[in-house]
C-alpha cells in the first residue's frame, strides 16, 4: 500500500513537473523587464544653453541610434542604484541629482527576444530618471556606445538640436524630462542643483533664464526668490576660489532645502508646457481612477 502511494506521489509530480516544462515558464508567469533611463541636464555657461547627455548604441537593438544612458535593474538592487550604476559605467560621469519621475510601459516602446526562446518577445518597461551634472570631467565610453556628447535642447526648434528618430521612445522621454525640468522651477527650488555651494541671487536669474529662455526682471525676480522659505539663506563666507576683487562683495547664498513653493514663480512662456503636463496628468488620472465594481462570477467563468 505504501508503495502504491508512493508511487502515486513521484507519478504526479513527474507529470507537473513535465506540463509545466511544455507550457513554458512565460505561461504561468508573464515575462517582462525593468530598465532605467537618465536624462542628465547640464548648463552651458559659454553659450548659456541647456544641454542633455546622449550616447550612440553599439549594439543591437537600435544600433547606431542616440539614446538616454539606461540599462537593466539587477535583481539585488532598487531602481535608484540601478539608475547611478549604469549611468556611471556608460558615461564615466556621476550626477549631483538623480530624481525619479515617470516610467513609459506601452507594450510596443521595447520588445527582447528571452535567452530561453528567441520566438517569445519580452516587454521592457523603463523608469525615467532626471538628472543634474555641474562639473566639467571628460566623459568617457563604455563598450555599448560608439560615442558621447552633451547636446543643446532649446525649448523652441528642438528638432536642428536633437535627433528625432532616437532609439526606442527616447525622443518622447526626453521631451516628457525637458517639460517637466522647465516647470518644475516654477514651483520648487530645483535650479540651486544647478550651481555649486555658495552661489549669489544673480547665478539663480541666470538658470531660470537659461532654461526659460527669458529675460526677467532682476528686482522683481529676486524679491520672488528672498520670500520663499526654506530654500537658500545667506552665507558669511563665499567660495574660495574666487578672486578679491574692489568694491562691495557679492553676497554669497548656500542651499537650505529644495522647497515646494507655495506661491509659483511664474514663467512668462510657461502656458504651452503646462498644458502638455496637464493633460498628460488627465490621462494619468484617468487610468488611475477608481476601478468599478464588478461581477466576479463573470471572470470565474471564463
Amino acid at each position: 500500500m505504501t508503495n502504491n502511494i508512493s508511487f502515486f506521489l513521484y507519478f504526479s509530480l513527474i507529470n507537473r513537473f513535465s506540463i509545466l516544462i511544455a507550457m513554458g515558464e512565460s505561461k504561468r508567469y508573464p515575462i517582462s523587464l525593468n530598465a532605467v533611463n537618465v536624462v542628465c541636464f547640464k548648463i552651458d555657461w559659454g553659450e548659456r544653453m541647456l544641454n542633455v547627455l546622449l550616447v550612440k548604441r553599439s549594439i543591437n537593438p537600435q544600433k547606431n541610434k542616440w539614446s538616454l544612458p539606461g540599462g537593466f535593474v539587477q535583481n539585488d538592487e532598487t531602481l535608484e542604484d540601478a539608475a547611478r550604476r549604469i549611468f556611471i559605467k556608460e558615461t564615466g560621469i556621476a550626477p549631483s541629482y538623480l530624481s525619479q519621475f515617470r516610467t513609459y510601459s506601452s507594450t510596443k516602446r521595447d520588445k527582447r527576444s528571452t535567452q530561453y526562446n528567441t520566438d517569445e518577445k519580452t516587454r521592457v518597461i523603463t523608469t525615467a530618471f532626471t538628472a543634474i551634472y555641474t562639473k566639467n570631467e571628460e566623459l568617457q565610453l563604455d563598450d555599448e556606445s560608439e560615442d558621447i556628447r552633451w547636446f543643446k535642447i532649446p525649448r523652441r526648434y528642438l528638432t536642428r538640436y536633437i535627433p528625432e528618430n532616437m532609439a526606442f521612445d527616447h525622443y518622447d522621454v526626453l521631451l516628457d524630462a525637458s517639460n517637466r525640468l522647465r516647470i518644475s522651477l516654477e514651483y520648487s527650488g530645483l535650479a540651486t542643483r544647478f550651481l555649486p555651494e555658495h552661489f549669489t541671487l544673480g547665478q539663480i536669474q541666470d538658470i531660470y533664464e537659461i532654461i526659460w529662455e527669458v529675460e526677467l526682471d532682476p528686482a522683481n525676480f529676486r524679491e520672488k526668490l528672498t520670500n520663499v522659505e526654506g530654500w537658500i539663506k545667506e552665507s558669511k563666507t563665499g567660495p574660495k576660489d574666487v578672486e578679491p576683487r574692489r568694491g562691495k562683495p557679492p553676497t554669497w547664498y548656500k542651499e537650505h532645502d529644495i522647497p515646494q513653493f507655495d506661491r509659483m514663480i511664474t514663467n512668462p512662456n510657461g502656458a504651452v508646457i503646462r498644458e502638455k503636463e496637464s493633460e498628460y496628468q488627465k490621462n494619468l488620472d484617468n487610468l488611475t481612477g477608481e476601478i468599478p465594481v464588478v461581477d466576479v462570477k463573470k471572470y470565474k467563468d471564463k
